[in-house]
């Protein structure tokens, strides 16, 4: 997977439906959050989401993302797969 820096290379994301990593370092033992989109580049640049505390605590310098036309059941696949500190619930 590529990582990008975050938020500096945003535009490298497309236009397209997928799911995306927030992670605080160019690797996968990074990731704190796992999202989906219709639209990478636009999702993207909302965050850190504000409605997520644990998004604002964390440092959040890479992003990745995949393009899928199955987004919802790919991101529960991803955060089942990585169990990133700000997907959880409780």
């Amino acid at each position: 997977m590529n990582y990008y820096k975050f938020p500096a290379d945003i535009n490298n994301a497309p236009i397209s439906e997928g799911v995306y990593f927030l992670s605080e370092n160019a690797s996968d033992d990074g990731v704190v959050y796992v999202g989906k989109a219709d639209n990478l580049r636009e999702r993207l640049s909302q965050h850190p989401d504000p409605e997520n505390p644990c998004l604002q605590r964390k440092n959040i310098s890479y992003f990745a993302y995949e393009v899928t036309n199955n987004s919802e059941n790919r991101e529960q696949e991803l955060i089942d797969e990585c169990e990133p500190d700000c997907n959880r619930t409780n």
